[in-house]
């Protein structure tokens, strides 16, 4: 504790000192039959400012100790043993009531995780239960694929696919707040990372006729291949939603020094600047519908919190009306260490 704070602690003791001190000069100043020489005076004062001064250093030294005595019981979990450590009865007095708070938060951890844990495994089941009746239901319309319409084949097919999407986005968003016990660095293709994340999207370049282009080489870069891979199809479905009948997705890899890029560029009516800086943020949608289809404000959140974790940059770009484009950055000195929870 810095001295300022110790006497604003301490004012009232030194706010009756400083009236004694005045009381007592007011006594001598205006009883003229008092019977003190002023020399004596002179060093009564003194003697009373020396002892003033002993009194605030050594009054200071053993409040700052009790101040940091106490932080050290907090820092050490407020334990009852330590209790003992206590001189003085009102440290003691505080020490308990933390003791007790402490005391009862562990258990309020105790149950919020043990609620937790059984709404996880709850979700969990679920999330491999459905998985099932969504495989069932896209197996059946693939077998009457020649019986049914192409448009209606087309609606189908697209809402499953939703389905899948959102399911997977759950899985992915319960799993990240565990990503660092569950990721393996390694050296992967941006190729091949291209081509797995393009899995699943090929009917949906179909139906909207969108021609896609690749540009650049193949370049290994240091990542986990399953997250990373899963960012990059957030990029890409976000892609294929906004981008028009018959138009056009760019993929481009490209170096520059330690660091590596696969930027995917769609043509479209791209992004308000001013909402550039607000995409990425949870639950965010744009101020207005870029191809009226429906969207959560998730997929890109998600995928910058996992850019985040894992090293990588996530950056966007676009000019209203044209195009917008989606730069993942990977980092070569930074991805190995800079796993982080959040």
């Amino acid at each position: 504790m810095n001295f300022i704070k110790y006497l604003k602690e301490r004012w009232i003791t030194y706010g009756f000192i400083t009236i004694a001190f005045v009381f007592s000069a007011a006594i001598y100043k205006l009883d003229t039959s008092f019977n003190i020489t002023a020399s004596n005076a002179n060093y009564i004062l003194a003697g009373w400012l020396l002892m003033f001064a002993s009194f605030i250093m050594i009054d200071y030294s053993v409040f700052n100790y009790r101040v940091e005595n106490f932080k050290k019981y907090c820092r050490l979990n407020a334990s009852s043993e330590d209790m003992e450590d206590f001189n003085y009865p009102l440290d003691k007095e505080y020490a308990e009531l933390i003791y007790n708070i402490a005391t009862q938060y562990e258990k309020y951890k105790l149950d919020i995780h043990k609620k937790s844990s059984e709404e996880l495994e709850f979700i969990t089941k679920w999330l491999h239960d459905v998985k099932v009746p969504i495989s069932a239901a896209r197996l059946i319309l693939e077998n009457h694929e020649n019986d049914i319409s192409g448009d209606f084949y087309e609606g189908m097919d697209k809402e499953l696919f939703a389905i899948e999407e959102s399911v997977q986005r759950i899985f992915y968003e319960m799993k990240s707040n565990s990503l660092h016990d569950d990721y393996k660095i390694a050296k992967i293709n941006t190729q091949r990372l291209i081509a797995q994340a393009l899995k699943g999207y090929s009917n949906f370049f179909s139906y909207k006729k969108i021609n896609i282009f690749f540009v650049g080489e193949n370049y290994d870069v240091l990542t986990d291949e399953k997250w990373s891979g899963y960012v990059l199809s957030q990029i890409i479905s976000n892609a294929v939603k906004h981008t028009p009948i018959e138009g056009k997705i760019t993929i481009t890899t490209e170096k520059r020094g330690n660091e590596v890029a696969i930027s995917i560029k769609n043509t479209g009516q791209g992004i308000l600047q001013k909402d550039i800086g607000q995409i990425f943020r949870k639950g965010y949608t744009s101020s207005e519908e870029r191809s009226g289809m429906k969207a959560t404000g998730y997929g890109l959140y998600l995928s910058k919190k996992l850019s985040n974790m894992l090293g990588h940059k996530l950056t966007v770009e676009s000019e209203y009306g044209k195009y917008a484009t989606f730069h993942l950055t990977f980092i070569e000195k930074e991805t190995l260490y800079h796993v982080t929870k959040m």
